[in-house]
């Protein structure tokens, strides 16, 4: 099975995700996600949820990788999902 973000032509296997999360209220830190987005070069992010906001809207994560922290807005239309195998 594939999950595609509408906004990206970009597939990724699915057997590894187990949820898609419509408010990242749903998520507590140490959650291990996946954002798919709609930009080419990277249509992938990976990490691990290190705060999200009292409002749900801002989420830091912990890179994969050793990428480093990075602040996500909701509003730039991430789909994302628990990963059930971090």
């Amino acid at each position: 099975m594939y999950i595609s973000n509408p906004g990206t032509p970009h597939s990724m296997l699915s057997s590894r995700l187990r949820k898609e999360i419509g408010n990242w209220r749903e998520l507590t830190p140490g959650d291990t996600v996946v954002l798919l987005t709609s930009d080419k070069r990277n249509p992938r992010i990976t990490g691990r949820v290190d705060d999200i906001s009292a409002d749900g809207w801002y989420l830091w994560l912990l890179q994969d990788s050793g990428a480093g922290r990075r602040l996500l807005d909701r509003t730039e239309g991430y789909t994302t999902f628990l990963d059930s195998n971090p």
